[in-house]
């Protein structure tokens, strides 16, 4: 398995040196948080960069996720925010292309992809579907991948289990666009982890690791063995990444460098055991 580190964990730190953190701790990739470290607004010059800094750790881009800057809206019927989305999305994809990334992850709770009351839910569902799927054939011309994450109910009103985001990727019905999920949410929402993974897993691009704390996999009380298992039976061999925050209202990453260092390290080390690397 390979297992990649989202530079989220370590906050509005240095990006160079959180890139060479991730190297040090052992990740095989780097996962950037595009709305933090790499916007779409970012010049070419600065694209080139990131990636040197990338290469240059003997890493990868497997992805960017946190891509939405609050800009657009991606759960609405309004066909005029409808085509912003998408014009913003084909966007994020020229980042991920620029980086030689092959994710991006459409995740996001709050406004962003929270149906607001008096929204009708078909139309809207319809209406997101259409943008993903045009920015899913964007991302087809550039082979990159765009991955549809199920967030838990307490962050988003829409998609918030493993087979809401699977039939919602099977309606918009392109081989680039996929599924994605995250073990915290997974905690929340699935009532047998193993059993949604074999069910739903097949279309999975991406995996997200946080443990039932939100903190490093090793540090609350999910069960990695067990859903690293259900994996391994359905053949997944994309990137796990390493979404960890501090998690407080007010603050989403650590205190320190060092206290992000720490759990990585836990995370990565009991990864590897559930995984029996």
């Amino acid at each position: 398995m390979k297992f990649s580190m989202c530079t989220a964990v370590y906050g509005m730190h240095d990006l160079h040196d959180t890139i060479n953190r991730a190297a040090a701790i052992g990740f095989d990739a780097v996962e950037l948080t595009a709305a933090l470290h790499l916007p779409i607004n970012s010049s070419s010059e600065r694209r080139r960069e990131v990636k040197g800094w990338i290469s240059d750790a003997g890493l990868e881009c497997s992805a960017l996720h946190y891509i939405f800057d609050g800009s657009v809206k991606l759960a609405t019927a309004d066909r005029e925010l409808n085509a912003k989305c998408t014009d913003y999305l084909c966007k994020v994809i020229d980042v991920a292309t620029d980086v030689e990334a092959k994710t991006v992850i459409i995740g996001s709770g709050g406004a962003t992809r929270h149906l607001d009351e008096g929204t009708d839910r078909n139309e809207a569902t319809k209406c997101m579907a259409e943008v993903i799927r045009k920015a899913g054939e964007y991302a087809a011309a550039k082979d990159v991948y765009l991955a549809v994450e199920a967030i838990n109910r307490y962050e988003t009103n829409f998609l918030n289990t493993m087979q809401e985001a699977t039939e919602f990727v099977q309606m918009i019905d392109h081989p680039h666009v996929r599924t994605m999920a995250d073990t915290y949410h997974i905690n929340i929402e699935e009532s047998n982890p193993v059993v949604s993974v074999l069910k739903y897993g097949h279309d999975l691009q991406n995996l997200h690791l946080a443990d039932s704390n939100r903190h490093a996999p090793g540090t609350g009380h999910f069960d990695f063995k067990a859903v690293a298992d259900a994996l391994k039976e359905i053949g997944f061999d994309k990137y796990c990444s390493f979404e960890v925050f501090g998690l407080y209202p007010w603050k989403l990453w650590f205190d320190s460098v060092e206290e992000a260092d720490r759990q990585m390290k836990i995370g990565l080390k009991t990864a590897q055991a559930a995984f029996q690397q």
